[in-house]
């Protein structure tokens, strides 16, 4: 048994999320966009990958994370997205690049595993995640390279969101943060080498900037301790 089908089997059956735009039928091919963590660690079978972007979205570490980078007394900060409107909103002094694009990895999952693909993904995205739907483009195409990608997004009135926090704020919960998949910074630093090694545009300046905050935190408490 191989890794991928050690982890589906061991994955309950939980009620699907929600779904925001049209939702995936049984039967039909399913994709996938991952832009946190499944980007580095696809636990599920998959024979195609496409590595795009999609627009009007801002990747932010705004949901928290009870079960994989936090506790509940503890929780810790994972990615989810943010329309451009709605970022606006909540940081009206900070607006979102309208021209910017969220960066991710498309996967299209096994032949005949998507059911169980599927109930997995819900699973593992169950702490406040809702299923929705994009189109993923690659550079120089006029249109989409695949359509209809499902995606698992935090969206704001979800009880897990954490709301309009600062910079500053989020990368001092991701620096001592820690939950049973690892630590906080951690789901932050492999993400950001990842997207780095796809694509030399994919890290954006939130993500640069709250990288270097976290690790001037983590540098700062390990003096502390000396």
């Amino acid at each position: 048994m191989t890794v991928s089908e050690t982890v589906l089997a061991q994955s309950p059956a939980v009620a699907a999320p929600t779904a925001v735009n049209t939702p995936w039928e049984d039967g039909q091919p399913l994709w996938v966009f991952g832009y946190g963590s499944i980007i580095y660690r696809v636990d599920f079978p998959i024979e195609d990958q496409v590595f795009g972007y999609i627009h009007s979205r801002k990747r932010a570490f705004l949901q928290k994370s009870h079960d994989h980078r936090g506790t509940p007394t503890r929780p810790g900060r994972v990615c989810t997205l943010i329309p451009h409107t709605e970022w606006n909103s909540m940081f009206p002094c900070d607006p979102a690049d309208p021209d910017a694009v969220c960066w991710g990895m498309a996967y299209k999952v096994q032949s005949g595993m998507e059911q169980q693909v599927k109930q997995h993904l819900d699973f593992r995205e169950k702490d406040g995640y809702t299923e929705d739907f994009v189109d993923v483009f690659v550079e120089q195409s006029k249109g989409p390279v695949v359509q209809k990608v499902l995606v698992y997004v935090g969206v704001s009135d979800n009880p897990s969101f954490a709301g309009p926090s600062t910079l500053d704020e989020t990368a001092r919960v991701i620096a001592g943060a820690e939950g049973p998949s690892g630590t906080n910074r951690e789901y932050l630093f492999k993400l950001c080498d990842s997207l780095r090694l796809h694509h030399p545009r994919a890290l954006d300046p939130y993500l640069a900037e709250l990288e270097t905050l976290v690790r001037m935190y983590v540098a700062s408490d390990k003096h502390a301790l000396q």
